[in-house]
């Protein structure tokens, strides 16, 4: 029991580090709030594609490509978005802090914390089946987020605008690419590939520290209590049912763990650019941004602890 639980807390333990890392970096003065905005647009651009490029290029992904598993997390993402809009329409009358909290609850940061944790657990080139399910949630991230706060704040949805951003986003872009070159047969010569793999390593550490740096943990403007809500459906309440409805359904594994950190991670750094830039209740986005990667330094331990005690994976 003990061995399980050390495992569990070691997938984590590097994330955590980095996160510190950036926060000490953030008060000792060494970077400010712009140079954290210019690195992450810089990482975005220059590094994802190349993270999700070495999670798919060499891999049968005909074998990674489970439909059941596919279809459950897209299931799961409707559940917790329609769920959401519901307690949050009921439980709040404001339009400004609709958008931000319904987007809070479900916009899971699965590339930056998720990616890393699976690799700590089973090794590089063996999470394949997570950077599927990446492909899948990530724009529908997006694409949901766009329309909630287009709704709330009474605007027109930009149907062309919204797939621009969708075929564009760099972790697409790098997928679709790991693809096409899969898909002709080009096998990538020996000093390029070595370069991807080095360039996606580095996207893990730079990118975290990038998100501890962003973390603004002096003080809570917003109101603690919607904050807090917020928190607990994210990393508590919706990993449970989402875990729970995974295992029942036979899911085991790195294929289980992917269901995880798409619902135990912590609600995603941009979803704080989103709310502030489309008339939502920035604010509040960015505290539950926050208070959120904290808490799921010790709830996911937690959740993975019950599954690797009990063999599920």
């Amino acid at each position: 029991m003990l061995q399980n639980f050390i495992i569990c807390v070691n997938a984590v333990i590097p994330s955590a580090i980095y996160l510190a890392i950036g926060i000490a970096l953030k008060l000792l003065h060494v970077v400010t709030d712009q140079d954290v905005k210019n690195y992450t647009h810089f990482t975005f651009l220059a590094l994802y594609p190349f993270l999700m490029f070495d999670n798919l290029y060499g891999k049968d992904i005909g074998e990674h490509m489970n439909w059941n598993l596919i279809i459950y997390a897209l299931a799961f993402l409707a559940f917790q978005i329609a769920s959401s809009w519901l307690f949050v329409c009921k439980t709040q009358a404001e339009n400004y802090n609709r958008g931000a909290m319904i987007q809070a609850l479900f916009r899971s940061n699965i590339v930056l914390m998720g990616l890393p944790i699976a690799i700590n657990l089973f090794g590089k080139g063996n999470v394949t089946a997570v950077a599927v399910i990446l492909m899948f949630v990530v724009p529908i991230y997006n694409v949901a987020a766009v329309i909630i706060f287009e709704m709330f704040r009474g605007g027109k949805v930009d149907s062309l605008g919204i797939l621009k951003g969708v075929f564009t986003n760099p972790l697409i872009l790098g997928g679709i690419a790991a693809l096409l070159v899969m898909a002709i047969g080009f096998e990538v010569p020996a000093p390029i590939y070595s370069t991807i793999v080095s360039l996606s390593d580095a996207t893990t550490p730079i990118c975290m520290i990038l998100l501890g740096a962003s973390l603004n943990i002096k003080r809570f403007e917003s109101e603690f209590g919607k904050v807090l809500t917020c928190v607990v459906g994210k990393i508590v309440i919706f990993p449970a049912i989402g875990i729970f409805g995974a295992v029942m359904l036979g899911f085991r594994g790195v294929e289980l763990i992917a269901i995880v950190l798409e619902t135990a991670t912590p609600t995603a750094l941009a979803s704080f650019a989103m709310a502030s830039s489309m008339g939502g209740n920035g604010k509040l986005a960015g505290e539950a941004v926050v208070l959120s990667t904290i808490c799921a330094c010790f709830t996911m331990p937690i959740f993975l602890f019950i599954l690797k005690n009990n063999g599920f994976f």
